[in-house]
């Protein structure tokens, strides 16, 4: 079977449109795994599911493309060799799954994440992404070899497979969030940083050398006196931006793309003691009745 390629060039449109078709599938995947998981079907389960991550995989790739190639010149394709790599890659689209839950750079929550915690799903998906094409195979026949002796899609570790499974779920979210987390550095970075006033700076200075960093004060009160530029962020129509209120992420509640999105803001609202009105009621506008 040929290796998949993505065209050349993509407009602004089709990136957005491509990340919502491939987040809707990675969606639909898991929820078909889990309704498969669910009825027994474990080997056909885990083949479903490692199609998922591999969707979520090009989703991620194509998050960190929009990321980048604000820094990229002027007019840069937005498709370049490292994701034509991802996107023929099965094995590298796993990788790239498993090292973005590794790493979680979009968590929230009171405490940090439990790596030592993640350490067993994620080993399981660091096998997958060695053994994607056999085990996606295992789902669907019997076989024999001399080492393992009979091969069968029943065999399957069930609640390893459904900790996997719900990450989809959690690359779903996290991306949507990492959309509005990425713009406002951004932001930020473009913005020119004028020098600080003198009492600001003694009182950096105090934190420095009360908090044992002396020798970073030099450099940072340097750097406080000189200001900095804002950097130039280029390729405008393909970055990720600053949500106004048309673009408010309420909006977008149950579109393709945002389901997971939606389905943890429904059981963060549950948490608050929401309701689904109470949420289309922020996104309303005021005139409307």
């Amino acid at each position: 079977m040929p290796k998949t390629k993505l065209p050349d060039h993509l407009s602004p449109a089709q990136v957005i449109d491509l990340q919502d078709e491939l987040l809707s599938n990675a969606d639909r995947l898991m929820n078909s795994s889990l309704l498969l998981l669910n009825k027994g079907d474990f080997g056909l389960a885990r083949s479903v599911a490692i199609l998922g991550m591999e969707e979520s995989g090009k989703a991620i790739a194509i998050h960190q493309r929009r990321v980048s190639i604000a820094f990229s010149p002027e007019g840069d394709p937005f498709v370049n060799k490292r994701l034509q790599d991802i996107w023929s890659s099965h094995p590298e689209k796993l990788r790239l799954v498993h090292d973005f839950l590794a790493e979680e750079p979009y968590w929230y929550g009171v405490t940090p994440p439990d790596h030592e915690l993640n350490e067993e799903y994620l080993g399981e998906i660091d096998q997958w992404s060695t053994k994607c094409n056999m085990l996606k195979q295992r789902g669907f026949y019997v076989d024999f070899n001399e080492q393992q002796g009979l091969l069968s899609p029943r065999d399957v570790d069930q609640e390893m497979l459904r900790d996997v499974i719900s990450h989809v779920h959690q690359i779903g979210w996290q991306l949507r969030l990492g959309e509005d987390i990425e713009a406002r550095k951004q932001e930020r970075k473009s913005r020119d940083v004028p020098p600080a006033s003198e009492s600001q700076i003694k009182h950096v200075e105090k934190f420095l050398k009360t908090n044992g960093r002396e020798s970073q004060v030099e450099k940072i009160i340097g750097q406080l006196r000189s200001g900095r530029p804002g950097i130039k962020l280029n390729n405008d129509a393909y970055r990720p931006h600053v949500r106004t209120p048309e673009t408010h992420p309420l909006k977008h509640l149950g579109k393709p793309g945002y389901e997971a999105y939606t389905r943890e803001l429904l059981m963060l609202a549950e948490d608050a003691g929401m309701d689904e009105e109470d949420l289309v009621d922020l996104v309303r506008p005021q005139h409307e009745g």
